[in-house]
């Protein structure tokens, strides 16, 4: 995708005008962020990018993270010369071949289908971050909450469609109680409550956070990581937003 921005046309001491390209870079169709880059007829000594969210970054080809869809406004400084434009967010189109910018583990697409209840799934991830999922009243996607016993993931893979984040865990035998009260305790925390927390047997790591198409271990448990993880997925999703 790519904008014409409306600068003087004789921008320096040449003709012309700027293109801005823009690409989206994650880990599926509904990411945030998104690459920039200036494709100016002059060569530029100084590229300012101010985003609505405060930050400000520098240079010719930049990645920013959105914090929502939608359109988003951004001004670009080149030079003396100054001009606001709007980009959608996600950006549509081929997504750009760079690294995930937050060192998540992007998993490739198992599907959205319905299943029937009691069906069981053979996911290639374990656990999985996508695929074919129960869908009903009562039954998924389950309520939003702290499930010390396992949920099984053809219910909660559904909560991930809709934009739901999902925090596995397991403990070698009998999880300590101070340990389930910090996940409870976090679970209250969020506000958006777009959260399910619940524990899988035989997980790799001690804590893991999912998404739809993503993952992310931890080796204990870290709030504040969480929490990261969270804001910076959560709504991502086929129906993440509606």
């Amino acid at each position: 995708m790519f904008s014409t921005l409306p600068f003087l046309a004789g921008f320096g001491s040449a003709p012309g005008k700027v293109e801005v390209v823009s690409k989206r870079r994650g880990c599926s169709e509904f990411s945030h962020t998104a690459v920039l880059t200036v494709n100016s007829p002059v060569q530029a000594t100084a590229i300012q990018w101010f985003f609505t969210d405060g930050t400000v970054q520098v240079g010719q080809s930049i990645v920013h993270t959105f914090d929502q869809s939608g359109p988003q406004r951004v001004r670009l400084v080149i030079g003396p010369e100054t001009q606001d434009f709007t980009l959608q967010i996600p950006v549509r189109g081929e997504p750009d071949d760079g690294p995930d910018p937050f060192g998540d583990t992007c998993r490739p697409i198992e599907g959205e289908q319905h299943v029937p209840q009691g069906t069981a799934v053979n996911y290639r991830d374990n656990p999985p971050a996508s695929g074919p999922h129960n869908s009903g009243a009562g039954v998924a996607p389950i309520e939003p909450g702290f499930y010390p016993d396992p949920v099984r993931p053809e219910v909660w893979v559904h909560n991930l469609e809709h934009g739901d984040i999902v925090i596995l865990f397991d403990c070698p035998g009998t999880c300590d109680p101070g340990f389930l009260q910090s996940l409870q305790s976090f679970f209250n925390s969020i506000v958006s409550h777009k959260l399910v927390i619940t524990r899988y047997p035989g997980l790799s790591s001690p804590i893991m956070a999912v998404a739809w198409q993503v993952q992310r271990s931890f080796d204990a448990f870290d709030a504040v990581e969480l929490k990261a993880f969270h804001d910076r997925r959560v709504g991502q999703a086929p129906e993440g937003e509606e």
